[in-house]
């Protein structure tokens, strides 16, 4: 084979690479408008606020005579020595639960 047979040969190969080659040019042009506008498209929103609900107030946790548990009246009296010293104030709720009247708790810490 003569070096022109074989030069004639590679010709339509070059020829289709070439085509190839403008496809993949415009395919990338084409991906990269895509990304733009898909960045574009990102912009971020403010997020709404959405309303906060607010728990009712409850009209018997304000209840002076409610009974509240022991920890809750060490907590309202900020008294630590309440099973010492004011264990008179104490109501039985159960077999091994005690309470105490939030008026009793909230005079404690005066």
């Amino acid at each position: 084979m003569s070096s022109n047979s074989s030069l004639a040969l590679l010709v339509p190969l070059l020829m289709q690479l070439d085509s190839i080659a403008v496809v993949l040019k415009d395919t990338t042009a084409r991906i990269e408008a895509i990304r733009a506008a898909a960045q574009a498209a990102e912009v971020k929103t403010p997020p709404i606020p959405q309303p906060v609900e607010t728990p009712a107030p409850d009209p018997d946790r304000d209840d002076p005579d409610r009974i509240v548990t022991l920890a809750e009246g060490s907590r309202l009296s900020s008294v630590d020595t309440l099973r010492r010293r004011h264990r008179n104030k104490f109501i039985r709720l159960s077999e091994r639960r005690f309470g105490m009247r939030k008026r009793d708790a909230l005079m404690l810490s005066g």
